[in-house]
């Protein structure tokens, strides 16, 4: 058997309530190896197999990715699948001796102890089960180098596989409404120490309601464009109840309102298509009623100047095939009557 008693793959999920699989030394997962790149460190839900070092790391909040769900063909990876969220990738040189086959035996071994259920798999060369080798390393690391810290050549030395010897699962979890996607591509050219590609996935949408537009920004807007979008804005989900998130963009119209005696606006309501329109159409009338309710019982702005609207999923902004374009078709304007 290729997994060895003592697991070389560290799976760790404690946000998802998960057992720390057994048999590794606490000690040496938290200790990062002295060769790795300065700032990069091991994700918190799956750790490296023993003895490899970081020479590539990237980490975004937020990113739109393609995983791997079948073998390059034609010049092409056959299938894949497209999730969008939190974005970690990792590139390891394992250590000498350690050959692919053993080393992508136990992430596979750890990630299922775990729980995760292996989606895709496929093994070195051309044949029916395999990944397509060279050109399946090169169609699935090429794009995520373009983004990642780290020596470029470094990289491609380590994940290059003239010879076809490259191996690649897909495990994936779903706990607590979370979902979360592995991927782990194994490679070696030769006689080189074998190259680990890991890229992990934790599916979610776009955090909004993060930057306060003020009342100067608003001006502004309204005279360029006639509108501007509010996403500080914010309601509890499936909810026409303002969230305390939206206090300083509330404010920051009652500004622009009292300086401006003059101006009145739409207030309006905006969903992406998720659910029924006919629901959505409700929803984003009442969102826009609450604005204006908030704006004069709170803000004393008189109510012959505002008037509210909801117009559900009629005016995107971006594609609702993603969670990123609904997160932005998610909104209140104010615009300028």
């Amino acid at each position: 058997m290729l997994v060895s008693p003592n697991i070389q793959v560290n799976v760790r999920m404690k946000s998802y309530a998960l057992i720390l699989v057994s048999g590794m030394s606490m000690a040496w997962s938290l200790m990062a190896a002295s060769a790795d790149l300065p700032n990069a460190s091991d994700h918190p839900l799956v750790s490296r197999f023993q003895g490899s070092e970081i020479i590539g790391y990237n980490h975004e909040d937020f990113a739109r990715m393609q995983l791997p769900t079948g073998a390059a063909r034609n010049g092409a990876i056959s299938n894949s699948r497209t999730v969008s969220g939190a974005s970690t990738v990792l590139v390891y040189t394992a250590p000498k001796n350690k050959k692919p086959v053993e080393i992508l035996e136990n992430y596979r071994a750890s990630l299922a102890q775990a729980g995760f259920h292996i989606e895709y798999t496929c093994d070195s060369g051309d044949g029916q089960s395999g990944c397509g080798g060279y050109s399946f390393a090169t169609l699935y690391a090429n794009p995520l180098l373009t983004h990642i810290t780290g020596s470029r050549n470094d990289m491609l030395y380590a994940l290059d596989a003239a010879t076809d010897d490259v191996s690649y699962l897909l495990a994936t979890l779903s706990k607590s409404g979370k979902n979360v996607s592995v991927g782990v591509m194994v490679s070696q050219d030769g006689n080189r120490d074998a190259g680990i590609l890991v890229q992990i996935a934790e599916e979610g949408a776009m955090t909004t309601g993060q930057v306060t537009v003020d009342a100067d920004a608003m001006s502004k807007g309204l005279a360029t464009e006639g509108k501007i979008a509010l996403y500080g804005l914010t309601f509890d989900t499936d909810s026409a109840k303002l969230t305390a998130a939206s206090g300083p963009t509330l404010k920051q119209m009652s500004d622009l309102l009292h300086k401006q005696a003059s101006l009145k606006v739409y207030i309006v309501g905006h969903t992406d298509d998720t659910g029924a329109l006919a629901h959505n159409l409700t929803l984003s009338q009442q969102r826009a009623e609450s604005v204006v309710k908030a704006l004069t019982t709170t803000y004393g702005v008189a109510a012959n100047r505002l008037s509210a609207k909801g117009l559900a999923s009629y005016a995107p902004v971006a594609s609702n095939h993603s969670d990123a374009g609904k997160a932005k078709n998610r909104r209140v304007e104010l615009v300028e009557q």
